[in-house]
């Protein structure tokens, strides 16, 4: 299991948001198998994150697909098109993603990607003042209660 899944939902709402004509119900399920082409590497929980967020896709192409987008259509930065249609929620999955990366495989490139997305989610920071060395040692140390997550 890697961060490409957190990854992979980032680029279908960047396409679907870019390109709302291209996506309906068959390219989801297209998009749905090939990024779970090793099914054996997905988890329930990240599958149920992966099914969230093509569901959240189909709201972003709608929105982008309707004449009520026409005042945004000027707007460039794809994570700004997901924010104006969908907001907050459309980020969790690849949040939940990233935890349970992170949960698995502890990495200096997962605790910064949690982070990143954390801040997103909730608008406040993940282990403010720690860094991922500190947070390995804190981990370890887990007899005294404190897990190092969350």
């Amino acid at each position: 299991m890697s961060l490409s899944f957190a990854f992979a939902v980032d680029d279908l709402y960047q396409d679907v948001v870019m390109n709302p004509e291209r996506w309906g119900d068959d390219a989801y399920a297209e998009w749905l198998e090939g990024v779970a082409v090793d099914a054996a590497s997905v988890d329930r929980v990240t599958a149920r994150s992966l099914r969230r967020a093509v569901r959240i896709a189909g709201k972003l192409q709608k929105f982008w697909s309707s004449p009520d987008a026409d005042r945004y259509r000027d707007e460039r930065s794809w994570e700004t098109r997901v924010d104006l249609a969908v907001g907050i929620p459309a980020w969790r999955p690849g949040l939940e993603i990233a935890e349970t990366v992170f949960a698995m495989s502890p990495s200096q490139e997962g605790f910064e990607e949690v982070r990143r997305r954390f801040r997103v989610v909730n608008g406040t920071t993940w282990m403010e003042g720690i860094d991922f060395e500190t947070y390995i040692g804190v981990s370890a140390d887990a007899d005294d209660g404190y897990s190092g997550s969350r």
